[in-house]
């Protein structure tokens, strides 16, 4: 594991408040981003996005800071990269990419779909905030 994967893990470790089913996959997730930066099959295209979704998780003063709300501050990192994720896979038209990357104890597909049906409830209003912080704007979409 990387460094930052650890740090990542350590920090959602034994988390039992709200949505703990889905912040303890984060760092499985984090996982999934940085293996999908690394395959050979992702588009160039859509490169920036898991860029964008890396670094996420590693700026300081993100829209939920983990700073300041411990292992729930995870939940914005984690519908980016779940939303992320969903696109590249409706941009290739298939699941392979997600599955031949993803190392997590519950299945990719569901959990995103799980991730992303929750989004209010995740990070309330703050979508479009979240999506300028990271300029989606000016990645290629």
């Amino acid at each position: 594991m990387h460094e930052i994967d650890l740090l990542i893990a350590e920090d959602v470790a034994g988390y039992t408040g709200p949505h703990a089913d889905l912040v303890r996959q984060v760092p499985a997730v984090y996982r999934l981003m940085r293996r999908l930066l690394e395959d050979p099959l992702l588009p160039g295209r859509l490169r920036p996005l898991v860029l964008a979704a890396i670094a996420y998780f590693v700026v300081p003063s993100e829209i939920i800071a983990e700073d300041l709300r411990g292992p729930s501050g995870y939940q914005d990192d984690l519908f980016l990269c779940a939303w992320i994720a969903e696109r590249i896979r409706q941009d290739l038209g298939t699941d392979e990419i997600l599955l031949g990357n993803w190392d997590g104890d519950v299945p990719v597909v569901p959990l995103l779909t799980s991730i992303l049906s929750q989004e209010k409830a995740l990070i309330g209003e703050d979508r479009e905030l979240i999506f300028w912080y990271i300029g989606y704007e000016y990645l290629d979409h």
